[in-house]
Order: structure tokens, then sequence, then C-alpha cells
């Protein structure tokens, strides 16, 4: 029977330290790094984001936006 212990750590010191332990007491070892990766991710979701740069209040624009909506019914055969 196998088995599995994942153990994740940003730190550098830390995992040389599992790994050796892991390398003395024979076991398998399958490493896996994803540096920076959380970093593209972040800068990814930043562009994506912003704020709203206009003269009406955040109220004023909530009411245009709902003023603006379409609630009438459609009269549409499926």
């Amino acid at each position: 029977m196998t088995h599995t212990i994942i153990i994740e750590t940003k730190d550098k010191k830390d995992f040389e330290l599992i790994k050796g332990l892991a390398d003395r007491l024979g076991l398998p070892v399958k490493e896996r790094h994803v540096e920076g990766l959380l970093e593209k991710q972040e800068a990814a979701f930043k562009n994506l984001v912003g704020s709203w740069v206009g003269d009406e209040t955040g109220d004023e624009l909530a009411a245009r936006i709902h003023n603006a909506r379409n609630d009438a019914p459609r009269d549409v055969e499926l």
C-alpha cells in the first residue's frame, strides 16, 4: 500500500530539510515547483479589475444601472 503526503512550503530551507529527511529515509520524492504561478495569477487579476472614474457617486451610478434595466415580460415562443 502506498501512502502520500503533500507538503507545501514557500520557504526554501524548509523544503530542503523535508526533502533531505525523505532522502535519508530512502523514500521516493516527487517534486513540483510552482514558483511564479501565484504572482502571474495576481497580475492577471489586477489587469482585470480597476476603479471607476466619473462624476457620479456610487449611489447615483447604482440608481442609473437599476433604472436602465428592462424587466418587462417578453412574449417569446420556445
